[in-house]
């Protein structure tokens, strides 16, 4: 039975369970309530539990995004019970059903409310103890504590993600998830996917300047998110108006350092009852380290939510990266390229229109749109060379050609989706997309590749809590106009082998699995391109991954420390790779041919020790392999072989101490050997072990008034994260940053 059978079951199986969902006895009366935390937010995926005199369960339901929950009952004396794992309940509150009814209101305590809700795992909002999916959620206030201000930076520190950067501010960073390629993940902002069509994407331009959270799910997600979520999603939310208030609340911060660099962020907020808002602006200048290495970024950023009624609300976002960068080459091994540069500019907008329908279901429609524009040039004046290094001298020469590419894209998508929370505690979310790629590749001035392609996709996917156990099945049936017609199921469990009460020195255990497959399109040049020497293949299939991962998470008292353990196994095939047809005109095209599997463990932790120090560490231990691939490029994609730029060891150690109005930090990383390769003829093929250290430091000195200062490679480790790209020496910033 091939997969698309074997889909269309599973598919089969959740709509006959989902019926069965729906038949329950004929109830008398209505009854209607929401749960809050402290504050008055909503609190979703409560489980609410209506039990008889004799302690028979006589309703049950989950709370909706909103925090409502609606039941039918007959006239009688309950007792109800509400509870979410991690956070206190509400047990055996007595209760009394009658002809009318006035709302409930149950109020939970929730330490922290913001660290434990996550929309990615699910598409829906979870609280992180349901989520069975290996996910990670880095805050924005964190990355501000740390001293951080990128992305690529950011991502660094979370366990099973490998990121190479080409030397300095500004270069290609590439992101690698658990052995996967580097366009195996689906990156969003505010659900807008952002990767050029075929997924690749440069983590190097993206800022972490008004950035609320990201969250990291590991494993393949296609079941929930379609192409190019091979290996997993990072989801970025931008910044909203959370201050009290319509009155615009300005911030602002400012910082110079090493290298000639300077970098201003501004921005405003505010927030009344029927609309918030945020806006901000923000700009880094640098020199880097190297001829023709200078970089500038700016980045732009608003967030509009209005509420039209108590149901509905339509929500506006928006968000620009722009710059440009000179290309100084690998000049570890030559002089730096004096005339080579990279532009870029990406645009990513959405509106979104969400209804609360009733208290069982809610729908969301959405449009999107990210077009992203890259001009990388050269004039082609340093000539040729030959490439030395520690006494190796390349086979053969390297010349700096004139060149001009220009690589335009744009993705469109029309998203509906709709959540129905039945009895029995059942979450039931499915949708639809349309999805619009069109693109420009090549030369400007000669005829350049245009290229347009269509997709379709829908998903179902139904949620089972009950008590300890959580569940998630889900499919996805995606329609691609490259290579047609292709499935994606995927299963996550989660169990609370033990909760743990407050006072206890374990907290809760969670044990958790997951199963999935991914799918990834072609790249519009693999599928379109006319050119002999690169000719596109109409044919190709999707790249895919079977995908599987166990683990077990233990928090400690009171919610002060977190441990988790997860081993994960990955096998990616119908890889796409070039081949060349033709040795005396050096034509080629694109094939499916490629084997590649990826396994390994992934540990965390966190843990508050008290007198304001924390302690926060990840390692990764990663086995991969090249399985099959017929006619390598390069001798270190061949059969055998690890795979390129993905370390076997991997760790991150961060210490902070809070002492007061101080904030210390220390930040170690270290990367273990792994294979690389020079590709200029020198015969390199090992890039041995480095680890750096950062310091960071900030002062409180008034209320929202900081100063802050960060030294970077502290110990000024001379180390390249790919051959040939010398990273940046040690280097400092000082600032100031306010908010009114």
């Amino acid at each position: 039975m091939n997969l698309n059978r074997i889909s269309a079951c599973f598919l089969a199986a959740l709509l006959v369970a989902d019926a069965m969902a729906w038949s329950h006895p004929e109830q008398l009366r209505r009854l209607a309530g929401s749960v809050v935390d402290q504050s008055g937010a909503p609190v979703p995926r409560v489980s609410i539990e209506v039990r008889t005199q004799s302690g028979r369960t006589a309703a049950s339901t989950l709370t909706n995004d909103q925090g409502k929950f609606s039941l039918d009952l007959p006239e009688g004396e309950y007792t109800l019970n509400a509870a979410a794992s991690g956070l206190a309940p509400v047990r055996e509150q007595p209760l009394t059903v009658g002809s009318t009814n006035p709302d409930l209101r149950l109020t939970l305590a929730i330490p922290s409310i913001k660290e434990q809700i996550v929309v990615t795992a699910t598409r829906t909002e979870a609280t992180l103890a349901q989520v069975g999916s290996s996910t990670t959620v880095i805050r924005g206030a964190e990355l501000e504590r740390q001293g951080i201000d990128s992305v690529a930076d950011a991502l660094r520190q979370v366990a099973g993600l490998a990121l190479t950067e080409n030397g300095g501010n500004g270069q290609l960073a590439s992101l690698f998830v658990r052995g996967g390629e580097s366009d195996y993940t689906k990156v969003l902002i505010d659900g807008i996917p952002i990767n050029d069509p075929g997924g690749s994407f440069n983590f190097a331009n993206l800022s972490s300047w008004a950035i609320d959270r990201i969250e990291i799910v590991r494993g393949p997600q296609s079941a929930l998110f379609g192409s190019d979520a091979m290996a997993g999603v990072i989801q970025i939310f931008t910044r909203r108006g959370e201050s009290e208030g319509l009155e615009p609340k300005p911030s602002l911060s400012l910082e110079g350092g090493s290298f000639h660099t300077f970098r201003y962020e501004a921005g405003i907020e505010g927030k009344g009852e029927r609309i918030d808002y945020a806006a901000s602006f923000a700009r880094l200048d640098t020199d880097n380290n190297v001829r023709n290495g200078a970089f500038n970024d700016e980045t732009a950023s608003g967030n509009l939510g209005l509420r039209l009624s108590s149901k509905s609300q339509l929500r506006a976002v928006f968000r620009s990266d722009a710059g440009q960068t000179g290309v100084p080459g690998q000049w570890a091994f030559y002089p730096p390229i004096s005339d080579q540069s990279y532009r870029f500019r990406n645009l990513a907008g959405g509106l979104t229109f969400t209804n609360a329908t009733t208290p069982f279901w809610s729908q969301s429609l959405s449009y999107t749109v990210n077009d992203s524009r890259q001009v990388s040039a050269d004039q082609g004046h340093d000539g040729c060379f030959a490439a030395q290094y520690q006494g190796r001298t390349a086979l053969f020469p390297s010349c700096d050609y004139p060149y001009q590419t220009l690589d335009q894209s744009r993705r469109q998508e029309i998203n509906y989706q709709s959540e129905w929370v039945l009895p029995h505690a059942h979450l039931i979310t499915a949708g639809a997309e349309y999805e619009r790629e069109t693109g420009s590749v090549g030369d400007p001035s000669s005829n350049p590749l245009v290229a347009l392609r269509n997709n379709f996709g829908a998903f179902v996917q139904d949620e089972w809590i009950l008590r300890r156990f959580f569940a998630a099945a889900g499919v996805r049936l995606e329609h691609n106009q490259s290579f047609g017609f292709s499935a994606a199921p995927r299963l996550s469990l989660a169990w609370h082998a033990h909760d743990g009460a407050q006072n206890q020195l374990l907290g809760l255990t969670k044990i958790k699995a997951n199963f999935g497959l991914g799918i990834k399109e072609p790249t519009l040049v693999e599928s379109f391109s006319q050119s002999p020497y690169f000719l596109g293949n109409p044919n190709l299939k999707p790249e895919k991954s079977t995908s599987y991962d166990v683990g077990i998470e233990q928090q400690m008292r009171g919610g002060k420390g977190v441990i988790e353990l997860t081993y994960f196994e990955n096998h990616f095939r119908n890889q796409i790779g070039f081949v060349t047809t033709d040795y005396t005109t050096f034509a080629g095209t694109f094939f499916n041919m490629a084997k590649t599997r990826a396994r390994g463990i992934e540990a965390n932790l966190k843990q508050t020790l008290g007198h304001g120090l924390e302690i926060a560490a990840s390692y990764t231990y990663l086995d991969s392999r090249v399985l099959e691939n017929p006619a390598p490029p390069d001798p270190v994609y061949a059969a055998g072989n690890t795979l390129l730029r993905r370390p076997k060891h991997s760790g991150y150690l961060n210490l902070s101490w809070k002492p007061g109005r101080w904030t210390l930090g220390a930040t170690a990383t270290m990367v273990g050997n792994r294979l690389d390769s020079d590709f200029l003829g020198l015969g390199l093929t090992q890039n041995p072990a480095y680890g750096t250290l950062d310091l960071f430091l900030r002062l409180r000195l008034l209320t929202g008034i900081s100063m802050f200062a960060a030294v970077n490679n502290a110990l000024d480790r001379s180390y390249m994260e790919a051959l040939g790209y010398p990273a940046l020496p040690a280097r400092f910033r000082i600032g100031l940053s306010a908010g009114f």
